[in-house]
């Protein structure tokens, strides 16, 4: 197995999905801003919001621990896998999911 063209597979998965964030936040923010001005959504609309949100505290809750807990690095891929085990999803939806990253990028 080729280490390079592994770590280069990952890095790519890595950056597809933060621009993939990246656009579901932008999308996020219009659909804010039309709730502001309107009053009112569609159900589409409501679902993207919501699955935006809830990936975006799930970024939060994963990326916090890395800068604050020292050896977070090593607990939480254990913790993403156990929790796995439980039908417990941490990592964000677009970068589990390779057709919202093809949707969105």
């Amino acid at each position: 197995m080729d280490i390079k063209a592994t770590l280069e597979a990952h890095a790519l998965h890595f950056l597809q999905g933060i621009k993939a964030e990246y656009r579901g936040d932008q999308e996020a923010g219009a659909i804010i801003r039309k709730y502001l001005s309107e009053g009112t959504i569609t159900e589409e609309e409501d679902q993207v919001l919501r699955t935006q949100v809830l990936d975006s505290l799930k970024i939060v809750g994963i990326g916090v621990p890395f800068a604050l807990i020292p050896g977070a690095s090593i607990v939480m891929p254990i913790l993403i896998k156990v929790a796995a085990r439980h039908n417990i999803d941490l990592i964000p939806s677009t970068f589990t999911d390779p057709n919202k990253q093809q949707q969105q990028g």
